[in-house]
């Protein structure tokens, strides 16, 4: 079953988000980028942040200047900043260096098969060892076209102390958008020998339950938002993401990822990787943090 904490969030006035005041975002001009971008106007809307759109290279192709003037009506300041360099991952790092941003939004390219992963190079993996702040990696649906909106969110709880900042991206992208929703899933893992019809009636899953629906609770109360919880019983945590993908159909699936600090961590698939190729159809928002 699964472990909650004696305490679930620490103060929600924290430093990060009352200092969250520059948001850099690196910028190449590609069709899937626009999720990242949007997804970046609407936190800078909601917690009055200055983005800085860093472009390595020529100015940015039409794609992107199309998608700025469509996201103007949020009136988010922002400069586009052009700087010429071979080598982009180490031109990004540098400028963060010398700027020093307290949040970082990256969007990461699909690479579905193992050929894809050897020939297209990832920069925002080469770039986000290297970011000493939280950096959100975003990553556009393969199944369908982008989205023009990101109303329906869902957020990936795993009971540890990222859940506020992953609550609060949630909140913040939904914020800004009429009618948009935020649902919060936490998997219960249940042993295999313990069938899952059977576990629902367990006492302490009903308990696990009535906390986590209180939790949720609360934060709704604290931030003004209505968020709907969904608690899902399963044995292993990717086959129980089907009643995420098929059922509720988010635009955007939220989910945290610590930075690796091993060797070991960088060789091995994690959790959110694995999480984010079995979700094709949704965008995906990985929150690494440090």
């Amino acid at each position: 079953m699964s472990k909650l904490p004696s305490k679930l969030h620490p103060d929600y006035q924290d430093e990060f988000f009352l200092n969250l005041d520059r948001i850099l975002v690196p910028i190449g001009g590609r069709p899937f980028e626009c999720t990242g971008l949007e997804l970046a106007f609407y936190i800078a809307h909601e917690y009055g942040s200055h983005l800085d759109l860093l472009h390595i290279g020529t100015d940015p192709c039409t794609n992107i200047s199309g998608y700025l003037k469509k996201l103007a009506k949020f009136e988010v300041e922002h400069d586009l900043i052009v700087r010429k360099s071979k080598n982009v991952s180490k031109a990004i790092i540098d400028y963060w260096i010398e700027k020093k941003h307290n949040l970082v939004i990256m969007s990461g390219r699909r690479r579905p098969t193992i050929f894809d992963k050897m020939t297209i190079p990832s920069i925002s993996n080469s770039v986000i060892p290297h970011i000493e702040t939280e950096v959100l990696q975003v990553f556009p649906p393969t199944m369908k076209k982008v989205s023009s909106k990101l109303k329906n969110i869902a957020v990936l709880l795993p009971y540890s102390h990222r859940d506020p900042f992953l609550l609060r991206w949630a909140s913040a992208i939904a914020a800004p958008q009429k009618g948009a929703k935020v649902k919060v899933y936490h998997i219960a893992q249940v042993p295999e020998t313990v069938p899952l019809k059977g576990a629902a009636k367990e006492k302490v899953i009903k308990k696990e339950e009535k906390l986590f629906k209180e939790y949720i609770e609360e934060f709704s109360k604290i931030f003004g938002q209505i968020i709907q919880p969904r608690f899902i019983l399963g044995h292993r945590i990717l086959s129980s993401l089907e009643s995420i993908s098929k059922k509720d159909e988010p635009d955007l699936v939220i989910i945290g990822r610590t930075k690796e600090t091993n060797l070991w961590q960088k060789i091995t698939k994690s959790l959110s990787s694995k999480i984010r190729d079995k979700l094709l159809s949704p965008g995906v928002c990985i929150h690494h943090m440090r």
